[in-house]
């Protein structure tokens, strides 16, 4: 069932405010989030600092905070421009651009026997083993000469080649404030509706669906900053938030990120998961 006018009104009533436009002590009055029954201190004293604050008013990210009509802070987070990558598969190019090298080499001389043919024989068997046609060959071995001559072309600079990347929009340090848990449950809404997920799905989200009127995105990507791998806050992520994790995507983890975990999930799964959420409460 869609969202009835009581509860529409009431989400609607809740405004999205730059956090550089709060004194900083409001910000700091906040309570972090519970997190395995703890309070979650360190992510208010990190998004109520002095430098994570200038890097909002320098315009390295835009931080966020959501208000109850009241001017209470109920939630907060932060969004930046980010990419996703997929790996290259070094192995698999060098092994194509041999494959497709002893192929060419036995249609131009078949006669060749002996050592030789057996050598260039355990290559073309190597690359059927993995599964790869010929075409995937002729397209591999075609990146290993493209890699060469772009290494010349690069020669002094640090450049990681990847295969693909992805335009994609970071989500940090996204919490509640625990403080505002009783004034949410004041508001007599279904059980179900809890605060985190609810702003998020119809706060959060909105702000991406906004940003990306200006700037292209493929996916929504965070660090949960759960040490365990199945960890209560990396299974609020994926179960209440959609988020996962696949070895084919890949991102850059910078040292501020180390013993998170890294999450993400297409827009259009993220849109998709808003509209069911809306629907359904």
């Amino acid at each position: 069932m869609a969202l009835n006018e009581k509860l529409k009104s009431i989400l609607e009533s809740f405004e999205v405010r730059r956090a550089k436009e709060f004194d900083p002590s409001v910000l700091r009055n906040m309570k972090g989030p519970i997190i395995n029954g703890e309070e979650a201190r360190n992510i208010i004293e990190i998004f109520s600092s002095e430098e994570y604050l200038k890097n909002d008013i320098d315009g390295h990210l835009a931080s966020f905070v959501i208000v109850s009509p009241t001017g209470l802070p109920m939630a907060f987070f932060s969004l930046r421009c980010g990419e996703l990558f997929e790996k290259s598969s070094t192995y698999k190019i060098q092994l194509s651009h041999n494959a497709y090298s002893a192929i060419r080499t036995l249609m131009a001389n078949p006669s060749i026997t002996g050592a030789e043919r057996e050598e260039l024989m355990s290559h073309i068997e190597k690359a059927k083993e993995e599964g790869l046609s010929f075409e995937d060959l002729e397209q591999l071995s075609s990146k290993k000469v493209l890699m060469k001559q772009d290494e010349l072309l690069e020669v002094d600079k640090d450049i990681t080649r990847v295969r693909t990347v992805h335009p994609a929009i970071e989500i940090k340090l996204f919490g509640t404030n625990a403080s505002a848990n009783s004034y949410w449950k004041s508001l007599d809404l279904p059980e179900e509706m809890k605060m985190g997920e609810t702003l998020f799905w119809a706060k959060v989200v909105d702000k991406i669906r906004q940003m990306m009127e200006m700037v292209g995105c493929e996916f929504v990507y965070l660090f949960a900053a759960d040490n365990e791998a199945e960890g209560e806050l990396v299974q609020y992520y994926r179960v209440r938030l959609n988020f996962s994790s696949d070895s084919k995507i890949s991102a850059n983890k910078p040292h501020f990120d180390y013993m998170s975990q890294f999450l993400f999930q297409s827009v259009k799964d993220l849109f998709e998961k808003q509209q069911y959420f809306l629907n359904n409460c």
